[in-house]
């Protein structure tokens, strides 16, 4: 369905909820044409630039090209053909710079070597040899090559595009090298830890991403694509229900085509997880600024696609409290010693804020882990990979990382990406180590290897300061107005039934 046609569709119904952006010129922000007033990132830098750059509207140009739409817009700008069809039907190959992103038409990859390697695999650079990849199309030598030096699996997709040759065979359906010729577009993806919040959303992300950097046009959302993971390993994960915000086919990997020569009439090679200066893991970030509009986008396309309900939609009382979610670690590092204290000190404060513990396991069904994110105000967690949980929590939210364990910025800088309030614990005379940590590799000591006990005092000090944001946040009055509207409403309708 194209998109004029669904903006059609629009103006036509009665019950479409979209109309007030029809005829808007609302653009994402890479787009070439598209003003910044109109563009869909809030981004703003109301602190310090610390000696960054030289000027207030510097500071913002530089947050937005290196965490925002501006970073999509710097890809798109950085592609270049690698190989030129000189016909029609012919194969294309165009990446960006260093190849961290990169598409082709009609392109061939021959697999017949997999059957040989008996032992599953992932992080592999040999995948692929010379010859083993390639179109009929003019290549550009020199420039695929000097493009090539980010050599690491999960820094650019050099040590698989390389090895691009060009052919003398067409490449479509009826090519006799075609063992298999897949007609969908392909997305191949080479993915990080899949145990592990933090880094198996950096693939997500940069997903999400590539599907803007792969253009705008009208099935760029589109779910009838494949995924085909760069490895042999049969995929597992409690976070592999994402993968729907994104396809409606069976993933692939290599397995599903080893032995055989296979044919992509469109295959994309998505940004990666760990790329230099990438986003989110490696992201270098100007001081002082908040609220990438991208990953805004990315939570709302998330939480979107799996269905996962608003907050005005799960919550119908008169007087709503504050809410607050204690993350809780049955792990053998980072537990919170006090736990139960601090809970308590939660139920009984003057606040009175509803205060639920949760934990969330790898049995813990991930679809219910965002529906509580969603139901919460003040999301509280040691520091580690369960704070990435904060992607997703409504925009008046804060969070309070309870103790960074030195590990300053990676939380807060992906909540001040995210554009979430962040708090974290800075009086170290007021917890308490259980001892001083061993790192498992080298026994020395490490503050992410032990357990913590807090005050009590200054932990409700901190969580107060919480609830003063979200209490005066302009989302979070405006949610309570709308709720209470509801209420009163239902209230109405109750007494006129009587």
């Amino acid at each position: 369905m194209e998109l004029q046609d669904e903006a059609q569709k629009c103006h036509s119904s009665n019950n479409c909820i979209y109309k007030n952006v029809l005829d808007t010129g609302l653009c994402w922000g890479y787009e070439t044409n598209c003003p910044q007033h109109l563009g869909y990132s809030n981004a703003h830098c109301p602190g310090d630039h610390k000696g960054w750059v030289s000027s207030k509207h510097q500071q913002l140009q530089t947050f937005i090209n290196q965490a925002d739409f501006g970073f999509v817009r710097q890809q798109i700008l950085s592609k270049t053909t690698m190989c030129e069809p000189t016909a029609d039907g012919e194969s294309l190959l165009e990446c960006s710079s260093y190849l961290q992103f990169c598409r082709g038409k009609n392109l061939y990859l021959d697999f017949r070597d997999l059957p040989a390697r008996k032992e599953s695999f992932r992080y592999k650079m040999d995948v692929l040899k010379k010859g083993q990849i390639g179109g009929k199309c003019k290549l550009d030598k020199f420039r695929l090559h000097s493009e090539a030096t980010h050599q690491s699996p999960l820094q650019s997709w050099a040590p698989e595009i390389q090895y691009f040759e060009e052919l003398s065979d067409t490449v479509n359906e009826e090519s006799q090298i075609c063992d298999v010729f897949i007609d969908k577009p392909t997305f191949i993806m080479k993915i990080d830890a899949t145990v592990n919040m933090y880094h198996h959303f950096c693939d997500f992300f940069n997903l999400y991403s590539s599907l803007h950097v792969n253009g705008t046009h009208s099935q760029m959302f589109s779910r009838d694509i494949n995924i085909l993971i760069w490895e042999t390993y049969a995929y597992h994960s409690n976070f592999g229900i994402t993968w729907s915000a994104f396809t409606q086919n069976p993933l692939m990997n290599l397995r599903t085509f080893q032995g055989k020569r296979v044919c992509f009439r469109e295959a994309v090679f998505p940004l990666l997880p760990r790329m230099i200066f990438g986003l989110y893991y490696n992201t270098p970030i100007v001081w002082g600024c908040k609220d990438s509009g991208l990953f805004h986008a990315f939570s709302k396309f998330i939480l979107h696609r799996l269905k996962i309900p608003k907050r005005t939609a799960i919550d119908h009382v008169a007087k709503p409290k504050i809410k607050i979610s204690l993350l809780s670690r049955n792990t053998q590092y980072r537990r919170i010693l006090n736990e139960q204290a601090l809970f308590d000190a939660l139920r009984l404060s003057p606040r009175q804020y509803s205060v639920k513990r949760v934990e969330f396991t790898h049995e813990t069904d991930f679809r219910h882990q965002l529906r509580v994110i969603q139901d919460t105000d003040i999301f509280i967690g040691m520091h580690g990979a369960g704070l990435t949980h904060l992607l997703f929590l409504p925009d008046w939210a804060a969070v309070f990382e309870l103790y960074n364990c030195g590990d300053e910025h990676c939380y807060a800088d992906l909540a001040r990406l995210r554009g979430i309030h962040y708090q974290t614990w800075t009086n170290h005379v007021k917890l308490q180590p259980q001892d001083e940590g061993h790192h498992p590799s080298d026994g020395g000591p490490h503050a992410k290897f032990t357990n913590y006990s807090f005050d009590k005092e200054e932990f409700l000090r901190i969580v107060d300061l919480a609830a003063d944001h979200v209490a005066n946040h302009p989302a979070y009055r405006h949610m309570l107005s709308h709720i209470r509207n509801s209420a009163t409403g239902s209230q109405h309708l109750r007494s006129d039934e009587l």
